[in-house]
């Protein structure tokens, strides 16, 4: 290939803006809501519903963004597209991004619908129920994507919460059918159990163009599979190089080549579930970038999650790298 590969990673989703707020489980029943699940919403039901309260955590979100935000932050070149408009919510969402130095191709638009939010109401047990209007990022399109960028990217990564944008789908296929020509690898997130029912016959037509990555929980890939998560990890050996599939406190397990490697948890006291999946796929990714093996890199992709659900919302203030190196998982 003519193209030198300068980015490591280039995540394509949904630029979000997150605002964390605690509730209880009375909340969560009142909004008819699933626990652990994301809805999406307009515009006036995610702004009534947020000036409810005042305690209130704002950070940059979108599960890509998040995962790439630490890819980045563990010392990789990164790129991100999403589309966000010219407001408050859009700027924020850049800044904190280009703070890591993640390549931001596509600037913020002038026009149209209000940038991506997502309310995230985290319930005593640490579990996240999420909210989402998305504004600007349902315009983003192949109009956004910048093909010599791909070309320079080793791997591109998209989130599956794309799925219920109908021009974005399109993009998944486009992309997915581009791997060979522009020779980067495909990752692709589940996202969300309720997103895999949405579009079922979506995705399952997405991995018959062979990914090779995917990150799901056990709820996505049962839901999409309709059977256990280890037969689903096998019996889509076919499709998927390597599938990986979190399962909470009892930690992960990857697929390649038909074999299974499981990994355990690290044991923590969870604040906040918010962005554990997107922190493990970062740590996995990390690992696989640096040529790790399958099982060290589920190994620091799970203590990545462990490290985030620590605290509250999905990019922990902390020097992850230095972290991994304390504790004897990567040499620094």
């Amino acid at each position: 290939m003519s193209e030198e590969k300068i980015i490591d990673l280039l995540g394509i989703g949904n630029a979000i803006t997150d605002i964390l707020v605690k509730v209880d489980y009375q909340f969560i029943e009142k909004m008819n809501l699933n626990i652990g699940a994301m809805q999406l919403t307009n515009y006036d039901t995610i702004n009534e519903t947020i000036n409810l309260f005042k305690d209130q955590i704002v950070s940059a979100g979108g599960s890509v963004a998040n995962t790439i935000s630490m890819v980045a932050n563990l010392g990789n070149k990164c790129a991100f597209v999403g589309r966000r408009k010219n407001d408050n919510q859009g700027k924020l969402f850049s800044e904190s991004m280009s703070a890591s130095n993640i390549i931001l191709p596509n600037s913020e638009v002038e026009v149209g619908e209000p940038s991506s939010t997502c309310l995230v109401m985290i319930t005593p047990n640490g579990e996240r129920t999420m909210l989402t209007y998305l504004g600007a990022s349902k315009n983003l399109s192949m109009n956004d994507i910048d093909l010599s960028l791909i070309e320079k990217s080793k791997i591109v990564y998209l989130e599956g919460y794309l799925f219920d944008l109908p021009e974005a789908k399109r993009l998944f296929y486009s992309l997915a059918d581009k791997q060979e020509e522009l020779g980067f690898e495909f990752a692709l997130s589940l996202s969300d159990p309720f997103c895999v029912t949405r579009h079922k016959e979506d995705f399952l037509k997405l991995l018959d163009k062979k990914v090779k990555i995917v990150f799901s929980n056990q709820d996505e890939i049962e839901t999409l599979f309709s059977c256990s998560v280890e037969k689903a990890l096998i019996n889509s050996s076919n499709k998927i190089l390597i599938n990986i599939s979190t399962l909470g406190e009892k930690g992960s397990i990857v697929c390649a080549n038909g074999n299974l490697i499981k990994k355990d948890s690290f044991s923590v006291e969870v604040k906040d579930t918010t962005g554990a999946g997107d922190s493990f796929a970062a740590g996995f990714f990390h690992g696989y970038i640096n040529n790790l093996s399958l099982d060290k890199c589920a190994e620091v992709g799970n203590f990545c999650a462990s490290e985030t659900v620590k605290v509250i919302g999905a990019r922990p203030d902390v020097n992850m790298k230095e972290l991994l190196s304390k504790n004897n998982i990567l040499k620094n």
